[in-house]
Formats: C-alpha cells, sequence, structure tokens
C-alpha cells in the first residue's frame, strides 16, 4: 500500500521568462509502484528520505538507491527506478523546466551524469519541496512565482 499526493501546473511564457518554472510538487510514500522506462521533457529531482531501491539509466545499469539521496531525472534521458518492493520508500519531487536548468548544470548543480547522488541529509531538501506543496493551495495568486523561487532554491 502506498499514500501519494500531487499537484501539477501550467505556468503562463512570462512565468518560464523568469528563469526557472514550477511544473509538479508531489509527496509519497510506502509500496510505490514502478516508474517506466519512460523519457521525459523537463527536469525532476526526487527526494529520496527513507527506505531505498534501484535506478536504471539509459546505460541500463541498476544502481542501488539507498535514502537519503537525489535522483535526477533530465530531459531526454532514459529512465526507470523503484522502492524496494518489500520496504517502500517515502519520496519528494518536483518537476521544472527553464532556461537556467542550462546554467545551473554547467554549474554542477544538476549533474545528468550522475543520476543518484547521495545526500548527508533529506531534510533541507523536503522543506523546500514542502514550501511548494504549501504555496500548491488551489486559488494562490502567486503560485508561479512561489513555486519558481523555491525551485531555485532546492537547486543550491
Amino acid at each position: 500500500m502506498y499514500h501519494t499526493w500531487m499537484r501539477y501546473f501550467t505556468p503562463s511564457p512570462a512565468h518560464h521568462r523568469l528563469g526557472l518554472a514550477c511544473l509538479g510538487v508531489g509527496l509519497q510514500h510506502g509500496l510505490l509502484p514502478t516508474v517506466g522506462p519512460r523519457t521525459l521533457d523537463h527536469h525532476v529531482a526526487v527526494v529520496i528520505s527513507s527506505g531505498g531501491g534501484w535506478f536504471r539509466g539509459p546505460d541500463g545499469r541498476r544502481t542501488t538507491v539507498t535514502a537519503p539521496a537525489l535522483i535526477w531525472l533530465t530531459p531526454g534521458t532514459r529512465h526507470h527506478y523503484a522502492p524496494d518492493p518489500d520496504t517502500g520508500w517515502d519520496e519528494c519531487f518536483v518537476d521544472f523546466t527553464g532556461p537556467a536548468t542550462t546554467t545551473y548544470t554547467e554549474l554542477g548543480y544538476i549533474e545528468p551524469t550522475r543520476p543518484v547522488v547521495p545526500l548527508s541529509d533529506a531534510a533541507g531538501a523536503r522543506a523546500v519541496v514542502a514550501r511548494i506543496a504549501r504555496a500548491a493551495r488551489r486559488g494562490n495568486p502567486l503560485l508561479e512565482v512561489e513555486t519558481g523561487a523555491a525551485v531555485h532554491e532546492l537547486l543550491v
């Protein structure tokens, strides 16, 4: 059994020009289903805060994922991943896009060649994702600006 909550957004062209636009946010835990194989047209940061599982990138190699960890899903890159089927994991994720992703990648904040990144602690990343989730309340007139700004914070 698993629990999930997610919201997806459609930012305007003006919001995209801010550099980063948040496309979605989600919180999930438990015995989550396998994801993929699939390829996306945008970035996703998946933060694993407890549990473990596996990740498989375009090279076909299976990498063990042990919390706390960050999984980078980058545009045009085939991926496939899942939590351990017996124990599951807790994850939160943020979908995002924008021209600033190129600069964050050049500066080493987004690592397409290192899709699974061990973290010393997931609390900071989870706090940013929680802030995005709070901004996702229905009727928030600042939704796109608040969530976009939080994506910048998540990346650093």
